[in-house]
């Protein structure tokens, strides 16, 4: 018995060194990883690059077309940025004034602790945001996340909200929604493997089609874009997002949404399905129309290029 014991013991301690041991190889080949990111692709950080003062947070944004009379506003989803939308700003850049912002908490603007990371404070924010340039009026490009964070927007602050185009849109919930991370994970959870360059890696691609995958529509250089402003966030930030999740608290506004918005959606966007999109557009009654792009997935921006350049442009002419 007491051999057997011993034998468990052994067993016992050779599996916690091999999983030490392969944590701690993940994390420095993680941490050459980063290196690479950080040498690399600077011009994440640098591109239309500026940086505003709201009371007493920072905020950093993108900026181009500044002498065009109307404004887009671009809304990132959650844990993008406001480089997702680089290739539309190029486009829009000699018609339009264009501005992508990093809401607080993501890409590279200040992530305090203390912040409420509530969409809807995020919208409070964005309002401020925009006094701050002395912005009167935008129309609203929004994708995922930042959908949801538009409609509490155009909804409490309706003057500032002209129209939206929003992309795979959350806001409407069903009831009792899956959060995107348990609240109660502990900490080093948060730092050290939701954080993880290759944990973050393995998702990346679920948030395409497969055919986008099959054809080269999306590879891991646009995850490596993307992953150097991600790098930023703490983990006590990935935390406090899941704490001040407010989901649903947009659903009874819907109806009363007045701005002509287009919804556009992946057919088969697996983060937020087309079936959500459909019922999104019922909620919004009349003011709502659905365009749906057909082989795309949740980022059809990235991958179908041309043909959603042709939607929105449609819709904004």
């Amino acid at each position: 018995m007491k051999k057997t014991s011993r034998w468990f013991r052994i067993i016992g301690n050779g599996i916690l060194l091999s999983l030490y041991t392969v944590t701690v190889l993940g994390l420095v080949v993680s941490g050459f990883a980063v290196q690479r990111i950080e040498q690399n692709f600077k011009y994440v950080g640098t591109t239309y690059a500026k940086s505003v003062d709201v009371e007493g947070v920072q905020y950093f944004y993108r900026e181009v077309g500044e002498n065009n009379p109307d404004t887009i506003l671009m809304i990132h989803g959650f844990l993008g940025s406001s480089y997702d939308f680089i290739d539309v700003m190029n486009q829009l850049k000699d018609r339009y004034h264009v501005i992508a912002v990093d809401m607080i908490g993501f890409g590279l603007s200040e992530k305090p602790i203390n912040f409420d990371y509530a969409k809807q404070n995020q919208a409070e924010g964005l309002v401020k945001f925009l006094d701050t340039l002395e912005i009167e009026e935008v129309t609203i490009m929004a994708h995922s996340m930042g959908g949801e964070v538009s409609i509490h927007l155009a909804h409490d602050f309706p003057d500032y909200v002209k129209e939206m185009i929003l992309i795979g849109s959350g806001g409407y919930v069903e009831e009792n929604p899956n959060p995107l991370m348990p609240a109660n994970l502990p900490m080093v959870v948060y730092d050290y493997v939701v954080r993880n360059y290759y944990i973050q890696r393995t998702f990346f691609l679920s948030a395409y089609a497969q055919d986008e995958i099959d054809t080269g529509r999306i590879t891991y250089h646009d995850f490596d874009e993307m992953y150097y402003v991600n790098k930023t966030i703490p983990g006590n930030i990935l935390q406090a997002f899941t704490r001040d999740n407010d989901s649903g608290s947009t659903n009874e506004k819907l109806a009363h949404i007045l701005q002509p918005t287009l919804l556009i959606w992946g057919e088969f966007d697996s983060f937020i399905p087309l079936a959500t999109g459909i019922k999104l557009q019922l909620a919004m009654a009349d003011v709502a129309q659905l365009v749906v792009m057909e082989d795309a997935g949740h980022l059809p921006f990235d991958t179908y290029f041309e043909e959603f350049m042709i939607h929105v442009e449609e819709f904004i002419t």
